[in-house]
């Protein structure tokens, strides 16, 4: 197959798949904006991490990029506590682990005891993805699937991504300051 006709067969595919799948991203983008409301101006103290990683959750989880939404949302959360972390002159806790930094979070009264078992939640629903695990161990993703009993992967990587996105939306409204200017003319 020459080069151009298999670029041309490339943007074919990806074309009826938008087509196809129009109707699931639509469902999902009003499903996210009906969880996260209206949004405005925010002060990030993650910086550019966090900056990404908010505008990448929620492009990721319209396009079904459910394994993403989960790490992104760990990341911007993290990437939030280590600037906080950063500008307190706690270098070491904000370099650390996700574990020890929202335990760090806790023992500062940064964040409640509440939140932090929510953050624990997001980072156990996070480790399945991302710590390999031989067959069927304990904390194996093929473990928590069978457990569950949704035995077809990307739904339970959307249930665990609808999760993660419920305990982003936690942290930042506790922690994400947000405004909305006022037209002034």
């Amino acid at each position: 197959m020459e080069y151009s006709d298999f670029i041309k067969s490339v943007i074919e595919g990806y074309l009826e798949d938008q087509q196809q799948t129009e109707k699931e991203r639509i469902e999902r983008l009003v499903e996210l904006n009906e969880l996260f409301g209206p949004q405005g101006d925010k002060l990030l103290q993650g910086g550019t991490q966090s900056l990404l990683a908010l505008h990448e959750v929620a492009n990721s989880y319209v396009s079904g990029n459910f394994m993403a939404v989960i790490l992104l949302c760990q990341a911007f959360i993290e990437h939030s506590l280590s600037g906080h972390f950063i500008m307190s002159g706690q270098n070491g806790i904000a370099e650390s682990s996700f574990k020890k930094i929202i335990d760090s979070a806790k023992e500062q009264n940064y964040v409640s005891t509440e939140l932090h078992n929510r953050l624990n939640e997001l980072r156990l629903i996070r480790n399945p993805y991302v710590h390999a695990k031989a067959g069927l161990k304990a904390g194996s993703l093929d473990k928590k699937i069978l457990d569950s009993g949704i035995f077809e992967p990307v739904e339970f990587a959307k249930q665990d991504s609808l999760k993660s996105l419920k305990i982003l939306k936690e942290f930042m409204c506790l922690h994400v300051p947000m405004w909305f200017y006022e037209d002034e003319t």
